[in-house]
């Protein structure tokens, strides 16, 4: 852990001209939380903490002093006179300035320097900033430290390719069509509400968080849950949802959200290795609505209404208590129809067939 009192100066003289962000998000630093975790939300004026790509002020709002324990790239990381408090880092912060999308050339592929501000075309490894009001039919074969859809862009951002980011993904306005591409995503999913997501029949693999305030146009998509200790927030239709392990772990629902579920449902577990069911809020329950095929198995769920007139079946599952129209008990071969296709599609040898 490194004490950075030197930092104040350092980043004035290093990132002033940055602050104004280009049109990413302005993060400033308010200390209403309980600790002092720059992950923490509600240590965050409109509590939100940083992501991938974001503007980070500290300046006279505050002058707690905070523990930087986000693993991120951020575009600018300033701290003002007026900030009298320490900031430690706990954590790697590495500061680069996006590339930006200006639509400027004649016509709308990302290969194009003429569509980026400066001429510069993005490579693996930088924060990408889509801006303006011009499509982007995208075209490399590259991957970003984060992908943001400022809240500001009206256009539309349609895949060419596959596209892996090894950060966050930010869709705060206009459109990011998948055009039935494969996304991957090492870091958060964040939908705002100006966003709109579709889907179309793309197969979206997520290591973070799922955070869903705007639009998202299920089409027949498919999406995976990979990571540890995710939280989902906000209300989303899927049209299939996947979540699975080989060792126990936690998946978070934010209380009082509803998840839907037009065609396919897994979540599983592992023999004595369970996949843990929360809400964000204990005691407060969340909502699933699954009206297709549905495949739970070696999970252990609270605090979860089932809204859909068929009861969920739990196989091999534990009542954490506080759920409503769920069955426990049975085993996982008591499973029929598609789901056989579908747990195999996904889960490789995870099953042994029944």
């Amino acid at each position: 852990m490194v004490k950075t009192t030197f930092l104040k100066f350092v980043a004035f003289l290093i990132l002033w001209g940055h602050l104004a962000g280009a049109g990413a998000a302005t993060l400033t630093w308010s200390g209403g939380g309980a600790d002092t975790l720059a992950s923490n939300p509600d240590n965050w004026a409109g509590n939100v903490s940083p992501r991938n790509g974001d503007d980070v002020i500290f300046d006279g709002l505050s002058s707690k002093n905070c523990l930087w324990d986000l693993d991120i790239v951020v575009s600018s990381f300033g701290i003002y006179a007026g900030y009298a408090g320490t900031v430690v880092l706990d954590a790697n912060l590495v500061i680069k300035e996006p590339i930006i999308w200006t639509g400027g050339g004649t016509d709308t592929r990302a290969s194009n320097p003429e569509n980026w501000a400066d001429g510069i075309v993005p490579e693996s490894g930088d924060n990408i900033l889509m801006s303006g009001t011009e499509d982007c039919l995208w075209d490399l074969d590259i991957t970003p430290a984060s992908f943001r859809l400022n809240s500001g862009f009206t256009g539309t951002v349609a895949l060419g390719t596959a596209f892996e980011i090894a950060g966050s993904l930010s869709v705060e306005g206009g459109f990011f069509d998948l055009h039935d591409k494969e996304l991957s995503v090492e870091g958060d999913v964040f939908i705002d509400p100006g966003g709109v997501l579709y889907a179309t029949s793309s197969r979206i693999t997520v290591s973070g968080d799922w955070t869903n305030r705007g639009t998202v146009a299920e089409g027949t998509s498919t999406v995976i849950l990979s990571g540890t200790d995710e939280t989902v927030r906000g209300n989303t239709t899927f049209y299939n949802f996947v979540k699975k392990t080989t060792f126990a772990d936690t998946l978070y629902f934010e209380a009082g959200s509803t998840q839907t579920v037009v065609n396919n449902l897994l979540f599983a577990g592992a023999e004595n290795k369970l996949l843990s069911f929360r809400s964000t809020v204990e005691g407060q329950q969340w909502y699933l609505d699954a009206g297709g095929s549905r495949f739970i198995s070696f999970s252990s769920i609270k605090d979860l209404s089932s809204t859909h007139p068929v009861p969920l079946d739990a196989a091999d599952s534990q009542d954490g208590g506080n759920n409503t129209n769920i069955n426990f008990g049975g085993d996982q071969c008591a499973c029929k129809g598609n789901m056989g296709i579908l747990v195999q599609a996904f889960s490789g040898a995870w099953r042994q067939p029944c």
